[in-house]
């Protein structure tokens, strides 16, 4: 436990250097990190290191996209999605006798959603002049259900939720998990509404966090089966007590879009 403290006390100095600076390239190059790992760690779950040439060009897409998508060259993020994609199909073609196209077809599906879902950040970033709190918010949706769910899971849990695929989720840690995520996201704007001056449309970020909370259960479900399959307790151990990135950020990844496209369809913040 106390490896576990220190490591998410670490980890959340860390983020909160990153946002300070979300003006400057710090920005973009964690997105890029934080994108290649977990695409790393994923490959290596769904076992398809071993394709080299689908893997290698996930990763070089994994780290252009957050520069090309922070600096606005949408051309150029056309032409590196189209070249990298059409490298994993050529290697499917050149090497079919040691690749199988599910491995290379799975390797396109994570590069694909991990990169969008983490660029959808610098896309929340520039929308709007209140874009950090924003971020912050698509960010820590998850985390805030994850968190609302496990203690009163743990105090208040009698049912399963997934008994199979995750044996410590209780349909109480899902409904605490959904009150903690309205509570504390209101509770962020209301902070960000004294500080800067900013409106809020209060009914809609309500909308927004009951959303985030039941798909951050899809997300951290998700993961869950891929690793049971394939018989892993974590996607790694950069985070020593959490595991990781994949193991930090699997339900952030399905929370983000998420909370994007909400913010596209109505801004909380005017």
């Amino acid at each position: 436990m106390k490896v576990r403290i220190i490591s998410g006390v670490v980890g959340g100095i860390l983020a909160v250097l990153i946002l300070l600076l979300h003006k400057t390239f710090v920005f973009p190059l964690a997105i890029a990190a934080l994108t290649c790992i977990a695409l790393f760690e994923l490959c290596r779950a769904g076992k398809c290191l071993h394709c080299r040439i689908s893997v290698g060009a996930g990763m070089l897409y994994g780290a252009v996209m957050p520069f090309l998508c922070y600096y606005g060259n949408a051309s150029a993020m056309t032409g590196i999605a189209f070249l990298c994609v059409m490298a994993m199909f050529l290697e499917m073609v050149l090497l079919h006798k040691h690749v199988r196209c599910q491995e290379v077809l799975f390797v396109v599906v994570v590069s694909l959603l991990v990169t969008a879902s983490f660029d959808m950040l610098i896309s929340l970033l520039h929308g709007s002049a209140y874009g950090l709190a924003c971020v912050i918010l698509a960010l820590c949706s998850a985390w805030i259900s994850d968190t609302g769910a496990y203690f009163s899971g743990t105090f208040l849990g009698k049912h399963k939720l997934c008994p199979e695929i995750s044996p410590k989720k209780t349909v109480e840690g899902f409904f605490g998990g959904i009150i903690a995520d309205i509570a504390v996201m209101i509770v962020f704007a209301l902070i960000c509404h004294l500080i800067t001056g900013a409106h809020v449309h209060y009914l809609w970020l309500a909308f927004a966090a009951v959303l985030c909370a039941v798909i951050s259960v899809l997300g951290d479900l998700s993961a869950s089966v891929l690793k049971r399959q394939q018989g892993l307790k974590d996607f790694g151990n950069i985070m020593p007590g959490h595991g990781g990135v994949m193991d930090r950020f699997d339900s952030v990844l399905f929370t983000i879009p998420a909370f994007y496209a909400l913010e596209c369809l109505y801004p909380i913040f005017y």
